[in-house]
């Protein structure tokens, strides 16, 4: 059975894409259950589990999808609705995610005043279906905008997922208190993944030159904690201890950041990536990075398809661990060390992680950051010591307020330091360019020359080299 388990899985995911497109129902999946049952009768074991996997894959997107079930009435309504999610504040709006009769719905709101999670109100608007396959894969298939909304009642949601989501504003609001705007909203970005005050423009700014991954609480962030507990602690520390520590860093940080789906992926993408760099394991951390991927396929299948971030993130994650090693080896022009940064690690990280997505950023944007690498290399070696200062700082917050505002000072500094490189980059003639259309043939052949290089390098040295921080 375990020699057939990856016809089952390559199947199980063959048949959530296809489904992704095409709605089946139910009368296909059992002609291929009965196709399978033929093969089987014929000893056609490898083709017969495909069927299977198949089978199984277009059933579990038909139970998760609830497209089509119009549970809401269109048209002007007046709902009572719970606030199940985080708001999401922006410059002009705040989105609020909320459920009304078991039946998802994003609001889109005036920018005050704000409800928080947990909060039952009352909305008066208008109901309309969602298009928007960013709100769909999560459920969403109802939508009011500018609705008028009133407080019926708060502390209706989950009791540990409302204390995690006060713990991390009461910690942005220690930020505030002792760090300006747009560098508050940076350092919230960094270590818990709010980047919502830093402007459209600002925002535009960072994808433009490649370092958007910086200002969300990705496994990049959490990896780069890690790798400062390695850094301080593995000369005296056994490393066995230190990577117990580094988990727990990452964990912790995660906590901190409200534990949401895109967090928790983070983490886990963060935590094999840990594993790996400190066995030497990379085959076997591929292959957790593949029952991680299987299990959050079978959570929401509709991420494989719809969810860019999870893409991004596996395809990064698989460049680090594969891709790295072999940058690594062609640098060797670069220096190792400058002043207290490992440049070249840094360098050979970001180049591979580069590598990895930029065919699928082509594909899915069609954007082409052409000073990402200069960009990320000026950036990234700084960012830890960031973090670090930026906890530091909200931490002393709930302490001693005049050791908050002492450490905020060389916290602003590195901060405003990311800024300057951000805005000089993005006005940099043809820091971005935009392709209306990157052929899918050409995605296919460079991931086909990327598999072959790997595959080439593999064949002359056994064993691959240790993974490193993984920008998700």
């Amino acid at each position: 059975m375990r020699a057939n388990l990856p016809f089952v899985v390559s199947g199980f995911v063959l048949g959530i894409w296809l489904r992704s497109f095409i709605d089946f129902g139910w009368a296909l999946p059992g002609l291929v259950l009965l196709l399978g049952l033929v093969f089987v009768s014929q000893k056609h074991f490898g083709i017969a589990f495909v069927c299977l996997g198949l089978v199984l894959g277009i059933a579990r997107y038909n139970m998760h999808d609830r497209t089509g079930e119009l549970a809401l009435p269109l048209g002007l309504q007046q709902l009572e609705v719970l606030i199940i999610d985080e708001p999401d504040e922006r410059e002009k709006f705040v989105r609020y995610v909320a459920e009304s009769r078991d039946v998802k719905l994003s609001i889109v709101a005036r920018t005050s005043p704000v409800f928080q999670y947990g909060d039952l109100v009352r909305i008066s608007g208008a109901v309309q279906e969602v298009t928007d396959e960013y709100l769909t894969k999560d459920e969403i298939y109802y939508e009011v905008a500018f609705p008028k909304i009133e407080l019926i009642s708060g502390d209706k949601g989950n009791p540990i997922k409302a204390r995690l989501f006060t713990i991390e504003h009461a910690f942005l609001d220690r930020l505030a208190g002792v760090i300006p705007e747009p560098e508050n909203s940076l350092a919230g970005g960094l270590v818990v993944g709010a980047k919502q005050s830093l402007g459209e423009d600002l925002l535009t700014s960072f994808r433009n030159v490649g370092l958007i991954h910086v200002i969300v609480l990705s496994g990049y962030n959490l990896t780069l904690i890690a790798d400062f507990i390695k850094n301080t602690l593995g000369v005296i520390l056994p490393i066995a201890a230190v990577t117990w520590l580094s988990a727990l860093a990452i964990i912790l940080f995660a906590i901190l950041a409200g534990a949401g789906a895109t967090v928790v992926r983070a983490t886990i993408m963060a935590l094999l990536v840990l594993i790996a760099r400190g066995t030497g394991r990379v085959y076997e951390v591929t292959r957790a990075l593949i029952i991680a991927g299987l299990f959050m396929i079978i959570h929401n299948p509709k991420v494989l398809v719809f969810d860019i971030g999870f893409q991004l993130s596996f395809l990064a994650t698989l460049g680090l661990l594969y891709l790295e090693p072999i940058v690594a080896k062609k640098l060797t022009r670069v220096p190792e060390k400058i002043w207290i940064f490992k440049f070249r690690e840094i360098a050979a990280a970001t180049i591979a992680a580069q590598l990895a997505v930029l065919p699928w950023i082509l594909y899915k944007f069609g954007n082409l950051s052409l000073f990402a690498l200069p960009a990320n290399l000026l950036v990234l070696p700084i960012v830890p010591y960031a973090m670090l200062l930026v906890f530091l700082t909200g931490l002393a917050g709930f302490v001693f307020s005049p050791l908050s505002l002492l450490i905020s000072f060389p916290a602003y500094a590195l901060l405003a330091y990311q800024l300057l490189v951000t805005k000089v980059f993005s006005n940099l003639p043809l820091a971005s360019i935009n392709i209306e259309s990157f052929p899918l043939i050409l995605v296919l052949i460079m991931y086909a020359g990327l598999v072959w290089i790997v595959l080439k390098s593999h064949r002359k040295e056994k064993g691959p080299g240790p993974a490193l921080a993984i920008p998700l």
